[in-house]
């Protein structure tokens, strides 16, 4: 068993190399010409990744939470490493981890957070200044269940 998956880590790198050669002679381009831009890319991805993650993940311990953007951080430093790789397959799953959209900015992350609402409801949400010098903010609202 571990010969196999010894096996299978050698052979799938070796297969998406041959395939990006045969899928750029398909283009007639060279087939140097086809890594460049993936090993580029993912050069620069890991740089910028490996700082925001060590910053994120300080503030997500600091607070005892591990926060959406941490997990964003991570998504995004393996789409790095899959665009270091050579080969177009690999750069294809790297894109895909690349848009899938971020915990962040989901609807329901900001409807949680207090202010967005996605279309799908007819919900508004409005802030009223706080009473009495209190630093907290009174989120009132009106929802309607779509069904």
């Amino acid at each position: 068993m571990p010969l196999l998956l010894i096996g299978i880590l050698f052979a799938l790198p070796i297969l998406d190399i041959y395939a990006t050669l045969r899928f750029a002679e398909a283009l007639g381009v060279p087939g140097w010409a086809m890594f460049i831009p993936g090993v580029l890319l993912g050069w620069g991805l890991m740089r910028r990744e490996t700082r925001t993650l060590k910053s994120r993940f300080i503030g997500a311990v600091e607070g005892l939470s591990v926060h959406g953007m941490v997990f964003d951080s991570g998504r995004r430093l393996i789409a790095a490493v899959l665009l270091l790789l050579p080969g177009f397959v690999s750069d294809v799953f790297a894109l895909f981890l690349l848009l899938m959209p971020n915990r962040s900015t989901s609807p329901m992350a900001a409807a949680s957070v207090g202010g967005v609402s996605n279309g799908s409801t007819s919900s508004q949400t409005t802030r009223k200044p706080s009473v009495g010098g209190a630093s907290g903010a009174t989120v009132d609202g009106e929802y309607r269940r779509v069904e």
